[in-house]
């Protein structure tokens, strides 16, 4: 499976400029992230960060891109660890939380208007990431209730739309809180309420 440049363990370049640009962005939004900023951050020139980059919108497509690799890599390792179904969501929401935990920018770039209204292709990108993990954690839902671990008359697509609901809870709860508190056990405190009203036991 292709390794993500966020698990990559040697520093690159890209890496740092991917880093860099995600604490930007946390700091100051997609509009606060330019190419000028970022090559004061790393360092290096502007003329520098251009030959890894061409603008902006390209280190955005490629953070999507590398935030994708990664959450396909993250369900597969799940599926192999995991004893049932709520063990793989509880992991898969630990590893969603410990990621915007360290980089908390990614946030930013999900709910980004720049994005959402004025970008199709970063959009196309954000919606492919979106719809293939609710589609995983809709099959895992599928698989409890076969395992009858999660009642028969759960809506699979529903608990899975929660579940990023989830995410965004604990995360703005986490920033409205100064991220003073731990976000994953935030997160930990939401999905015993949501198994509560999935659970079968």
């Amino acid at each position: 499976m292709t390794e993500s440049i966020f698990t990559l363990e040697e520093a690159t370049r890209k890496k740092e400029i991917i880093n860099t640009s995600l604490k930007i962005i946390d700091q100051n939004g997609i509009k606060g992230l330019t190419v000028a900023r970022i090559a004061e951050e790393v360092g290096f020139s502007e003329a520098a960060l251009y030959r890894h980059f061409k603008s902006k919108k390209e280190i955005i497509s490629l953070i999507l891109e590398e935030v994708h690799t990664l959450a396909r890599s993250n369900f597969a390792e799940i599926k192999k660890s995991a004893k049932n179904s709520t063990e793989e969501l509880r992991l898969l929401l630990k590893i969603h939380l410990e990621f915007l935990e360290e980089f908390p920018g990614l946030f930013k770039i999900i709910y980004s208007d720049e994005i959402h209204i004025g970008e199709s292709s970063l959009l196309e990108k954000l919606q492919l990431l979106l719809g293939e993990i609710i589609e995983s954690i809709q099959g895992i839902v599928q698989q409890g209730k076969k395992a009858g671990v999660f009642k028969s008359n759960v809506d699979a697509a529903i608990a899975a739309i929660h579940f990023l609901g989830i995410v965004q809870t604990a995360f703005s709860y986490w920033t409205i809180g100064g991220r003073k508190i731990s976000l994953v056990q935030t997160g930990d405190k939401l999905i015993s309420q949501f198994f509560s009203g999935i659970s079968t036991s």
